[in-house]
């Protein structure tokens, strides 16, 4: 499974890592951006089939606003990406509806692992079946 991959991560050496790590396992990144708005924008004429978000984004949406977004305007999986792992965070964060959450830090071994997980997700639903 090939998978169209957007990187939403305002940390720019983390956008890079995650960039290079899904291009090395085969997928295609077709954008990387660090602004909510820019997102939306994006979404208006590119289709991604899974979109990376970091949920501490700076800027006027946060990365769970626009998980929101993302999730009941546009139906594309989305995998949350966060240092932060407090309870009533993660709980907003999950009622978004997020196809997947990874934990920072991430190496890549790591990285390799969680998009084995995500794609054997994908597989075995009718997400990306539309």
């Amino acid at each position: 499974m090939d998978l169209r991959v957007l990187i939403v991560e305002d940390n720019f050496i983390i956008q890079m890592f995650l960039e290079s790590g899904i291009t090395a396992l085969g997928h295609e990144v077709i954008g990387a951006l660090d602004l909510g708005n820019d997102v939306l924008t994006f979404l208006e004429s590119e289709k991604p089939n899974l979109i990376f978000l970091d949920i501490g984004l700076t800027g006027d949406l946060s990365g769970i606003d626009l998980g929101e977004i993302i999730h009941t305007k546009y139906q594309i999986p989305f995998v949350y990406l966060t240092g932060n792992s407090d309870k009533p965070t993660l709980a907003r964060a999950m009622a978004t509806k997020p196809l997947h959450i990874i934990k920072k830090p991430i190496d890549e071994d790591k990285l390799k692992k969680e998009i084995g997980l995500i794609v054997e997700k994908i597989s075995s639903s009718d997400i990306l079946s539309n």
